[in-house]
């Protein structure tokens, strides 16, 4: 069954997974682990899909939670 979950769930090891799986992967950066922890923590407003146990979706965002959300990646 999958599930929605608001916030930082993912670790970098299944965000960079994701990414990968996604194609996101060949425009991100990937092998540098310590910007993909950036983007993680920096985006104010994450959602996150699991499969159970397992990530299989994310939206990654930066918001003022008004007016505006710019939306910075979706992997699926």
């Amino acid at each position: 069954m999958l599930s929605y979950r608001q916030g930082h769930q993912l670790t970098i090891a299944q965000f960079r997974d994701l990414l990968v799986r996604s194609t996101l992967g060949k425009r991100r950066p990937i092998d540098d682990p310590d910007c993909l922890r950036g983007m993680l923590e920096n985006a104010n407003l994450q959602i996150t899909c699991f499969d159970g146990d397992h990530p299989v979706g994310i939206a990654r965002s930066v918001t003022d939670f008004d007016y505006c959300c710019y939306l910075s990646d979706l992997a699926v």
